[in-house]
């Protein structure tokens, strides 16, 4: 039987009560033997389930999947909710019933650290791929931990940093992932992040914790620290923060006790955090039977005004599993995240037909699978691409192999693409480059990758570049090559994927979930990153990833979205359900979608939502980005089939969000004659919300943002009242 959540929590003291507010080590938290309430064992992810550590390694193995920059290309929900089903496994098989993923950030800008981590520079896309990561997660009894609430886009001073960001970027562009994962996912825990936002450390934040995670969404789940991300006990607790992590306590545990004995914090809020964390230990099927032994009379046990009864969690054995089954799984979602950026006819190779292949580049034998951090993980295997495509082409086919790490090697590289039928090129970043802890110094691939490249694509054109990193990079040599590939940190199966995609064994399923740059100098956030004293600006605002290149008319080397196929596609008219959208209503869009090349393989079509006039902000009318992405769907076709794939709109597609306008309410009776004609409504909310302007917008239907096959347009009435607060967001 299930215990009962409000006995438990009534018979604890006020010291057991506080103590679970906080870990008890690392790893942890307190278990209340006398009550049967046992500890609750965390663990890093989103790539692997890390389980315990020393010295920032794993003690054991683990699987490693795409990283979330993979997950992100692969515009696949059921995917990525496969393989996080993986990983929780992996967790229970580690002892922990808590997986702190997924990360959710947004890719703001290109030198963020932890970019590989998160999904992508789009709101949407990375809400979809964290509700189907939470939902594969959680389906296998274990706990999601969506974070870093909230504005968590550098690690540059992110202990002590304050994001600047408006209310209205905030709740179009950053808060929408941790929204979805809310409202849409049922995600079990929230995971507060290091910086501040707007002044304020995020667990102190009555307005974005209790008002609008709790308060607006209905959050009434465990929200946690990130590991010594707390300084204040006080108005943490009133916030609506439930644990402190990692133990020994400092902000919350006996301070908190002492707090509320003071009657600085209510018992109530206390108690309501207990419930909390008994709801989350019932919910991964920690309790049993609920138990009432009076402190009193337990030996050694909790007395009044002690928490003497309290139990460390021994650590559980750790028996990580390496499945047959699972590695297939992840070989064929590696090569389903990789992203084919541009292709003469170079690729798929065919082995029949070629005599010799040069295998270059330093990261060509062992392809990097996962960036630095907390992320990282200690994989069950590494596999060797020199290896296996050695294997897979056969020994008719012979391949040389260079580094090409240094000036005699910019030239032994050269003289064997030379001697080549066809060159092979792998470049990129590792876990040592991208990490978590610090920021990226530039947007350029080490020394000597792009000499490198430019001398063999000079020795033989017929030269394919393979691209391994989880964030853009330079590719000032792009337009040069035969084929280019962009590899991410696919995880543990990088390698035999990539062979699988090179010789055509696999298509390359990816498109690209973050916009790649031609110069760091032309990115959104460029002049407000990482920061300056204290303080990071998101000066750029609703123009985050595409918006902003779209806006400014700025080129770029690769559109988001943008992908190629080993095959050809036709995206047929859309159907409209009805060309006009009235309130309350929704609007269902069927597209038709024929595969009319020679073989098997993927597209991926992306519905965009423009406003009318462009964006354009008329006076007293509220800027909007050109487009903005409101539904995606990847299908799989074999040559000749079709299919339809349709998107479901409502008012939330159409919508901005307005914050309310109160210092015109206070200045306008001061000066009447100064406001002449008067203002329309939307021009000054008095109320903060979601508003739909009336008019023509247009859903606008391709293969990436740039790459448009149709225009249709929808009427919608919208008005000046704001949207319901319960509803959903599309």
């Amino acid at each position: 039987m299930t215990a009962d959540v409000a006995i438990l929590a009534s018979a604890m003291t006020l010291d057991e009560k506080a103590a679970l507010t906080a870990g008890a080590d690392n790893w942890s938290t307190f278990a209340v033997p006398r009550l049967g309430v046992p500890g609750l064992v965390l663990t890093d992810g989103p790539v692997g389930a890390r389980g315990a550590t020393a010295d920032h390694e794993s003690l054991t193995t683990s699987v490693a999947i795409p990283s979330g920059t993979a997950l992100g290309a692969s515009f696949d929900p059921m995917l990525v909710a496969r393989l996080s089903a993986i990983v929780a496994r992996q967790a229970l098989e580690k002892g922990a019933r808590v997986l702190l993923a997924p990360t959710v950030n947004l890719h703001r800008h290109p030198l963020w650290g932890r970019n590989f981590e998160a999904f992508s520079e789009d709101p949407l896309l990375s809400a979809k791929l964290a509700v189907a990561y939470i939902k594969g997660v959680q389906g296998e009894g274990v706990a999601a931990t969506v974070k870093h609430f909230v504005g968590n886009e550098t690690e540059h001073e992110r202990f002590t940093c304050s994001t600047e960001v408006d209310e209205r970027t905030l709740r179009e562009c950053y808060l929408v992932p941790f929204e979805h994962a809310v409202r849409h996912g049922d995600v079990a825990c929230v995971m507060t992040a290091y910086n501040r936002v707007n002044g304020y450390h995020v667990p102190d934040q009555q307005g974005l914790v209790r008002q609008i995670l709790r308060g607006e969404w209905g959050f009434d789940g465990l929200v946690m620290s990130d590991w010594w991300a707390m300084l204040r006990t006080d108005d943490a607790a009133r916030a609506g923060l439930d644990l402190e992590m990692p133990g020994p306590a400092r902000s919350f545990g006996p301070a908190l006790a002492a707090a509320v004995r003071a009657g600085r914090v209510a018992e109530a809020d206390l108690d309501a955090k207990i419930r909390r964390l008994l709801a989350l230990l019932d919910r991964v099927g920690l309790l049993g039977e609920a138990r009432t032994v009076p402190a009193d009379d337990t030996p050694g046990g909790a007395k009044p005004g002690g928490a003497g009864g309290l139990g460390v969690v021994a650590r559980p054995e750790e028996h990580p599993q390496d499945r047959t089954e699972d590695r297939a799984t992840l070989r064929r979602a590696a090569a389903d995240c990789m992203v084919l950026l541009r292709n003469d006819g170079l690729l798929p190779l065919d082995p029949g037909a070629l005599r010799r292949i040069a295998l270059l580049g330093s990261r060509s034998e062992h392809p990097p699978i996962m960036g630095g951090g907390s992320a990282k993980v200690r994989p069950h295997y590494r596999l060797s691409l020199l290896e296996l495509l050695r294997e897979r082409v056969g020994p008719g086919v012979e391949v040389l192999h260079e580094a090409g790490v240094d000036e005699a090697g910019v030239a032994a590289a050269a003289s064997a693409a030379s001697e080549a039928d066809i060159a092979i090129v792998v470049v990129g970043t590792d876990e040592a480059i991208e990490s978590e802890g610090y920021d990226r110094a530039s947007m350029d691939l080490p020394c000597p990758a792009d000499a490198l490249v430019r001398a063999v694509t000079a020795a033989n054109p017929r030269t394919a570049v393979v691209v391994t990193s989880g964030a853009p990079v330079t590719m000032s040599w792009a337009s040069v090559t035969a084929a280019l590939v962009q590899c991410f940190f696919s995880g543990q199966e990088t390698a035999s994927a990539l062979v699988d995609v090179l010789v055509g064994d696999a298509e390359p399923g990816g498109r690209l979930p973050t916009t790649l740059p031609l110069r760091l100098e032309h990115t959104p956030a460029y002049g407000n990153f990482p920061g300056e004293a204290s303080h990071v600006r998101y000066g750029e605002g609703l123009l985050v990833g595409y918006r902003w290149y779209e806006a400014r008319h700025l080129p770029v080397a690769f559109p988001f979205g943008h992908g190629l196929s080993y095959s050809s596609f036709e995206i047929g008219g859309p159907t409209l359900s009805s060309h006009h959208l009235g309130a309350g209503k929704r609007v269902q869009v069927e597209v038709p979608v024929t595969n009319v090349g020679a073989r098997r393989g993927a597209e991926v079509v992306q519905c965009y939502v423009a406003p009318p006039g462009g964006g354009t902000a008329a006076p007293g009318a509220r800027f909007r980005p050109v487009k903005e992405l409101r539904g995606f769907a990847k299908v799989w076709l074999d040559p000749g089939e079709s299919t339809v794939v349709s998107f479901d709109l409502g008012e939330r597609s159409f919508a901005h969000y307005d914050a309310a306008d109160d210092e015109w309410a206070e200045l306008v009776p001061r000066r009447p004659h100064e406001v002449h004609p008067p203002p329309p409504p939307s021009a000054h909310r008095t109320a903060s919300g979601w508003y739909v302007v009336p008019g023509t917008y247009e859903l606008v239907i391709g293969r990436s943002s740039a790459d448009i096959a149709h225009r249709v347009s929808v009427t919608v009435e919208g008005g000046d009242a704001p949207l319901d607060r319960a509803m959903l967001p599309d």
